[in-house]
């Protein structure tokens, strides 16, 4: 849990992300901070994640100072201790002895420590279709219609895409459709490519189990 709250005294922007994998609400102090929170509850090989998880004691000019890192993530079973910053920022006088400090513990500690900009988080449309797919993750989808989706994509020949699936389940109304296909990429029974272009009915998916007996 976290060793303190979050401050906007600096004028940062600070909220609350709802957590699906922590089950809880996640703070974050920056815009970045928030992105990396999306990227973190949706891929599958983060396990675990916390913001401000601990303070960092280090000497500089005859004083101790103190710095809380942004998250502690656990992925593949490797801690890491993850720090957002603009990218214009990484370089600063200020930013480096902390980041200095904070290697030091990971390396005494045997965990990772990673500065996560803006520019990383942003590059590509991952974080744009990750958030999308977001807003599908928590409605309520019948058994019913995800049987019949798995059932499709199991017999379809490939190439598939979203809207082959949208017109074959739901051929009245293959517009509500989306709801599942999306409620089921985010959980990773689909699987669709979120790096080169925004998610449409042009993109292809296929079933994640499928892939998985390759």
């Amino acid at each position: 849990m976290p060793v303190r709250k979050v401050s906007n005294r600096g004028g940062n922007i600070i909220g609350r992300v709802p957590s699906i994998k922590m089950g809880r609400m996640v703070a974050f102090e920056s815009l970045i901070e928030r992105d990396l929170i999306h990227m973190l509850d949706f891929e599958q090989d983060v396990e675990w994640f916390t913001e401000q998880p601990l303070i960092i004691e280090y000497e500089h000019q005859g004083k101790t100072r103190k710095y809380t890192p942004d998250f502690h993530i656990v992925r593949h079973g490797q801690n890491i201790l993850a720090e957002c910053k603009p990218e214009a920022k990484v370089r600063s006088v200020e930013n480096q002895r902390k980041f200095e400090a904070a290697q030091s513990w990971c390396n005494g500690q045997g965990w990772i420590f990673q500065v996560i900009t803006d520019t990383q988080l942003r590059s590509g449309y991952r974080l744009q279709n990750i958030k999308l797919l977001t807003q599908f993750a928590r409605y309520a989808v019948g058994p019913g219609i995800q049987a019949r989706i798995r059932a499709f994509l199991s017999a379809a020949p490939l190439p598939v895409t979203v809207a082959d699936v949208m017109v074959q389940v739901v051929s009245d109304k293959p517009q509500t459709a989306i709801i599942p296909i999306f409620y089921m990429a985010f959980h990773h029974e689909l699987l669709l490519p979120l790096d080169d272009a925004p998610i449409s009915v042009k993109t292809p998916v296929v079933l994640a189990s499928t892939l998985r007996k390759r």
